[in-house]
């Protein structure tokens, strides 16, 4: 059973990662095309605060799963 546990962790790990990297991939491609109002700097600046959520919630998938 500990074994489940630590494949269901991984995956989850995996998912998180790959769909966030996704997610900032496709809201760059549309803020180039539509948002172009918006500075950079503002952008990037959401896009880090992404990046740290995503971080946040591997961490607690490691503390709970590992």
């Amino acid at each position: 059973m500990d074994l489940f546990w630590k494949i269901i962790g991984i995956l989850s790990i995996l998912l998180v990662f790959f769909g966030s990297m996704y997610n900032l991939f496709a809201a760059e491609e549309y803020a180039k095309k539509k948002l172009n109002y918006i500075p950079s700097i503002i952008r990037y600046i959401a896009y880090g605060i992404g990046i740290f959520c995503s971080g946040y919630v591997i961490n607690v998938i490691v503390n709970n799963f590992m």
